[in-house]
């Protein structure tokens, strides 16, 4: 939890969140409470609150992921998303993929494994559906380091299209994990069928 959590009213007496946070609360919440950020609409673009309720099982999914990856002796780092959106291009901003708002703490961390020369050569994606979401976990893989970062992300499969189709086209997915002040590591994933809607066993329903 936050130190300077106190220091931020973001949550009204009912439990729920304000609608007017500022993005250095929002960031605050966004470290100490992933999920009710989630929840938090206001002026922050991607945010779905489809999503919110099942963001909670799908932290559960990357905890349990990354257990399994620790008892094979690999370190792992957690992303926790404050924010989530789904990039499809267009003539202002050709870029496609996911974009991953995380907490600064955890984006330093990030950029402290690169620094050590830690190299994503592989990924593992995750996936099940739910309200006409595709939520899914990404675990980027330094099999020689035995690291593992894993995030969460999900996109409205319906809104989505032109993200997906972007990706085909460039043989490649992408992912932008960034801070509130715009500071981003780019991930790009081969074969980007891997995060399309899944299809018969590969995924599984979540429950509401």
């Amino acid at each position: 939890m936050s130190d300077d959590a106190e220091d931020h009213d973001e949550l009204a007496d009912d439990g729920s969140v304000s609608e007017d946070l500022t993005d250095e609360e929002l960031e605050a919440l966004a470290e100490e409470d992933p999920a009710a950020a989630f929840e938090q609409t206001g002026d922050v673009p991607g945010t779905h609150l489809r999503a919110a309720e099942f963001w909670d099982d799908i932290l559960a999914d990357m905890e349990a992921t990354a257990g399994e990856y620790e008892n094979d002796g690999w370190d792992t780092l957690q992303l926790h998303p404050g924010d989530v959106t789904a990039l499809v291009p267009d003539e202002d901003d050709e870029r496609f993929g996911i974009d991953v708002l995380v907490p600064d703490d955890e984006f330093g961390e990030l950029e402290t494994l690169l620094e050590a020369e830690v190299t994503f050569d592989a990924y593992e994606v995750f996936r099940a559906t739910g309200d006409g979401l595709v939520l899914f976990v990404v675990a980027m893989e330094d099999s020689d380091a035995e690291t593992a970062v894993l995030y969460p992300a999900y996109y409205d499969a319906q809104n989505a299209q032109g993200m997906l189709a972007a990706a085909q086209t460039a043989g490649e997915m992408r992912t932008y994990v960034r801070t509130l002040t715009n500071e981003q590591i780019e991930f790009t994933h081969d074969e980007p069928g891997n995060f399309g809607p899944p299809t018969g066993e590969e995924g599984d329903a979540v429950e509401q």
